[in-house]
């Protein structure tokens, strides 16, 4: 289950990750050449340096245009959007790899090498423009007023906890624990996240006191992406609760449609009985009883059983195209698309906000179909008007590939653990598993705006403000 993985891995944290989180990959590869698994093995971790680094980046950006505005930033958000489109077109060529199981050695290595060459494309064009954006920013000289505002902040978010506590016991009690596991640990990470924030501020204001400014500015940037973290971790509760509450009232109107569609099939197929469309007539009909059943059973997953009457009910639709006039079936796919971009919309976002949080425990794989899943969906969102049918089609297919990527975050989060289980240096656990530090060999760097050379240019060494220095 996710509770038992993420526990594990937020437990068993330590200092000594240096193999994909440390000081970042090489662009040279080692002497002689690289193998095809190592070539393979620094295209992923290119992947995950590079899409730390915008992440972050993307995160640094939106609390500088929130202070200064967006003229002040624009030149840099051309710079993220420059270097988003370079990793999202590094990040379909790995699923396309990914896809073509059959393709020797010798095939693969052109590809390879244009995913790094993407990845690094996207961080030079960050690292390029690091410095600038610490000019602009210029936080030192603002430290007391950032201060406060994170402090407010890490007030205002710890305010939150207590509710989201209970939002999350009222939807224990309605759903399944798999219906909730993505949140099920939520409002304790948002709490960890928020307990690093309060010492780094409470660090910083007796430094500040006693004229001891050192690195300020940059452990205070560590808690305000901790406590921006937090935030999203108790949002995702909520937006958990609202997209089961919605896929539950959605699922009368599912089975009305693949009512539609079992009847309409028994219908066309009356003289058929043996038909393979008779089939799958059988098999939505199976769907919609047990969902009707898990309805007044108890705690059920609502989205699962949506999901599942939605996907009978689309393939039998489809079994029956040939049967129906374009007209006809464009009629049908709109009768049903609501509820497959509520099933997509809702897996998408959940699995985006569990890898987001936990990111410094997560690997290639799993955020290559994220990525792709992502893609699908906007794909389907252009198509909703036009042609409904491959709406839905796209819809599906980006709904499957976020629930597989959430199922290879989970196992990518029970290695995390695993490998520090017995490790006791706990004390940036959740700041190390939410990507707020970057380890390079028991140094902290924060991450900071700016590709895989300089995003953890700015050190909390020993001494410095908060928890470190414990």
């Amino acid at each position: 289950m996710v509770r038992t993985r993420v526990t594990a891995a937020l437990s068993g944290v330590g200092l000594g990750r240096r193999s994909m989180r440390a000081d970042g990959p090489s662009e040279h590869p080692a002497a002689g050449g690289p193998s095809p698994a190592e070539l393979d093995a620094q295209a992923c971790d290119l992947l995950v340096h590079t899409d730390d680094a915008v992440r972050t980046s993307e995160q640094e950006l939106a609390f500088a245009t929130a202070r200064l505005g967006e003229r002040a930033s624009a030149s840099f958000a051309a710079v993220v959007n420059s270097a988003h489109a370079d990793l999202a077109a590094a990040f379909r060529l790995r699923q396309l790899l990914d896809e073509d199981g059959q393709q020797d050695d010798a095939g693969r290595q052109p590809h390879l090498a244009e995913i790094s060459a993407r990845c690094l494309q996207a961080s030079r064009v960050l690292d390029d423009h690091a410095e600038a954006f610490d000019r602009l920013q210029d936080l030192p000289a603002r430290v007391p007023d950032l201060l406060a505002e994170v402090d407010a902040h890490v007030a205002q978010q710890t305010a939150r906890v207590s509710a989201s506590r209970q939002v999350l016991a009222r939807l224990t009690a309605t759903y399944t624990p798999q219906a909730i596991g993505t949140v099920a640990t939520n409002p304790d990470e948002a709490a960890e996240r928020l307990g690093f924030a309060a010492v780094v501020v409470a660090d910083a204001g007796s430094a500040l006191a006693a004229g001891r400014s050192g690195k300020v500015a940059a452990a205070l940037q560590a808690a305000e992406a901790a406590t921006d973290q937090a935030a999203d971790l108790l949002t995702a509760v909520e937006r958990t609760a609202a997209g089961l509450t919605q896929a539950a009232s959605a699922i009368p109107a599912a089975l009305r449609e693949v009512g539609v569609e079992i009847a309409d099939a028994r219908t066309l197929l009356a003289a058929r009985p043996g038909d393979e469309q008779a089939g799958l007539a059988v098999r939505a009909d199976e769907v919609a009883t047990a969902a009707k059943a898990q309805r007044t059973a108890g705690a059920f997953d609502a989205l699962a059983a949506l999901r599942e009457v939605q996907r009978a009910g689309s393939a039998l639709g489809h079994a029956l195209a040939s049967h129906r006039a374009h007209p006809e079936r464009q009629v049908r796919a709109r009768a049903v698309l609501d509820q497959a971009m509520l099933v997509t919309r809702t897996s998408v976002r959940s699995a985006r906000d569990f890898v987001a949080a936990r990111r410094g425990g997560v690997g290639a794989r799993a955020r290559t179909r994220l990525a792709e899943a992502h893609r699908h969906f906007e794909q389907a969102i252009g198509l909703v008007r036009d042609d409904p049918e491959a709406a839905v089609a796209e819809a599906q297919h980006a709904d499957a590939l976020a629930l597989r990527g959430s199922v290879l975050a989970e196992q990518d989060l029970a290695r995390f653990g695993a490998e520090r289980a017995d490790n006791d240096e706990r004390d940036f656990g959740g700041a190390i598993l939410g990507g707020i530090l970057i380890d390079h060999g028991g140094r902290m760097g924060l991450a900071s705006f700016g590709g895989t050379a300089t995003r953890g240019r700015h050190q909390l060494d020993a001494g410095d403000p908060g928890p470190l220095s414990r």
